[in-house]
């Protein structure tokens, strides 16, 4: 009985401290239910974390994920009229860059204890943001714009190979250009997206307009064909002329024979080089294959032919070329 008395005389000041600690709120805010319309001046998102700065962050994403349906019912109900005709763009993949949305003009206007931690109330300023992809756009335009406007007077493997190397930039810009028209910027998001994209396909088309000269040895001939058979199923000409001054091709190899059991095999080491009418080289890449016959090595040899083209479609004509994407 003593010790009894002792753990309870023990435990009672103990009950009153926990007594006096703070209650997390169980009472949802008002805001955090209904938070505030996005105005001309702010946009608003809600979050909840175990602490302050993880909520904050989750408000930010309820911010960037409003605009991406923005900018996703936009797109989507886009037309464009081309010779009486009506061409509706389903853009059904919201760009790398606005999925990475991130803003840097807001403030934190409310916060709450919520049964698991936090609530926090965010605000970002619109004009701000608009501000900021301006300015983004602004510098883009500064790289692209000229590169653009000298096209037309480019060989068509130089046109290729600029446009190539604007792609990182139109990624960029169509990103930005797309939450331009999320924050409902006017016209000048879509003026941007339309030259973008449009830039973006004159990049995917550009290399049909290519014609290479295929330069291979006579032992390698069975290559050379195959690869003609697959430029040209992939849109693109070859000459077989061998004229001066024309898109060079070089196609080589080497190769290696083995046999297992009844089985003959080939290790088939190509390399591909790609030259411009100057004998500068643009481009190269190295493919190793492995083919097999139960006849003989001619028969595993074109068996890695075959392996070789299905890779070489596989991976598309711009990286089987060597051109880094």
């Amino acid at each position: 009985m003593r010790k009894f008395l002792i753990l309870l005389t023990l435990l009672l000041p103990l009950a009153a401290c926990n007594g006096m600690l703070p209650k997390k709120q169980t009472v949802v805010p008002s805001w955090v239910l209904t938070s505030p319309n996005d105005s001309h001046e702010w946009f608003w998102g809600v979050g909840e974390g175990q602490d302050l700065d993880t909520a904050k962050r989750a408000g930010l994403k309820d911010i960037a994920g409003k605009l991406r349906v923005s900018i996703s019912g936009q797109l989507d109900s886009s037309v464009t009229v081309d010779n009486n005709k009506v061409d509706r763009q389903a853009h059904t993949r919201i760009s790398e860059e606005v999925q990475k949305t991130e803003f840097s003009n807001y403030v934190v206007d409310k916060t709450a204890q919520s049964a698991d931690g936090f609530y926090v109330l965010v605000k970002v300023d619109r004009q701000a943001f608009v501000h900021d992809l301006k300015n983004k756009l602004a510098n883009l335009d500064a790289n692209i714009q000229p590169v653009a406007a000298a096209l037309d007077s480019k060989t068509p493997l130089e046109r290729f190979i600029a446009l190539r190397r604007l792609q990182p930039g139109l990624d960029k810009g169509v990103g930005y250009a797309q939450l331009l028209i999320g924050a409902d910027a006017g016209d000048d998001g879509a003026a941007h997206l339309r030259n973008y994209e449009s830039l973006q396909q004159q990049a995917k088309q550009a290399l049909t307009g290519v014609v290479f000269q295929i330069q291979a040895r006579p032992e390698d001939a069975d290559l050379a064909a195959a690869m003609a058979t697959w430029l040209n199923a992939s849109g693109i000409r070859t000459d077989q002329s061998q004229a001066r001054g024309s898109n060079l091709l070089a196609i080589s190899s080497s190769s290696r024979n083995d046999q297992i059991y009844d089985s003959k095999l080939t290790k088939l080491m190509v390399t591909l080089r790609v030259s411009d009418d100057q004998g500068r080289t643009l481009a190269s890449r190295e493919f190793t294959v492995s083919g097999t016959s139960a006849y003989d090595y001619r028969g595993a040899r074109q068996n890695a032919i075959q392996k070789l083209v299905t890779t070489m479609r596989e991976a598309g004509p711009v990286a089987s070329l060597g051109f880094t994407e």
